[in-house]
């Protein structure tokens, strides 16, 4: 468990903690909240559907929702879309049928829509890419190298997929590689009957797989089409 999840923990019980982490996260609401520009609602509207929003997560979040932040972007997403839609109806109601009005109100709605989609789409994606370049930099990976160290060719690829699931499905291999933050290189060579030299060419990517993989990373998987599946730790043992 990480620290904003031993926080969130506590503050589901504890009002104080609730309001330092909601005064903490006031920037990322401020930064969501302008990003979901809409002529149907101001900021001060948003960023209030922001506040509410990461409150109600904050009670509401497991550990098996996956990273917080992306569970509160998405929920916040539904938010303002939902809020939107409340709008346009309400617009319409107002409006007579078939009117000029009418028409670039419903018009004006659904650009707003497609708009902010486009911008949480570009948004999540960013947030993705930081928090990937945090994980892998602890292993001395650098964002800006993957397209260097990824493998050229196909049976290279599939042999680092391989590894990586091998340290995704090894409770021991997986202990190693996620608590003592190292990669199990000679006891993978051993087990999987790979050149100590060939995991070492492509540690850097075998890192990144892993932690791929494992991760809350769907806008990234999307680009990936053979990585898009999370393998699921319990299922299979390497030995």
């Amino acid at each position: 468990m990480n620290d904003i999840e031993n926080r969130i923990k506590k503050a589901q019980s504890d009002s104080a903690e609730l309001e330092q982490l909601l005064s903490d996260y006031l920037p990322l609401l401020k930064k969501q909240a302008g990003a979901a520009a809409s002529p149907l609602l101001d900021y001060e509207d948003r960023l209030s559907l922001a506040m509410l929003t990461f409150v109600s997560c904050v009670r509401q979040y497991t550990e098996n929702r996956g990273s917080f932040i992306s569970f509160f972007s998405v929920c916040f997403h539904n938010r303002i879309n939902d809020e939107i839609r409340r709008q346009n109806r309400y617009l319409k109601s107002i409006q007579p049928p078939g009117s000029d009005a009418a028409e670039l109100e419903a018009a004006a709605g659904k650009a707003s829509l497609e708009a902010y989609d486009r911008e949480q789409e570009r948004l999540s994606l960013c947030e993705e890419i930081d928090r990937l370049s945090e994980e892998i930099g602890v292993y001395g990976v650098v964002w800006k190298d993957l397209p260097r160290i990824c493998p050229k060719q196909a049976r290279a690829k599939a042999t680092c997929r391989q590894l990586a699931t091998a340290v995704l499905l090894n409770p021991e291999f997986h202990t190693m590689f996620f608590e003592q933050k190292k990669l199990p290189q000679a006891q993978l060579a051993s087990a999987l009957f790979i050149s100590p030299k060939t995991i070492e060419k492509h540690r850097k990517y075998i890192v990144t797989l892993i932690i791929l993989l494992s991760g809350d990373y769907p806008g990234i998987r999307a680009f990936l089409p053979q990585y898009r599946e999370v393998i699921p730790i319990e299922d299979g043992n390497y030995h």
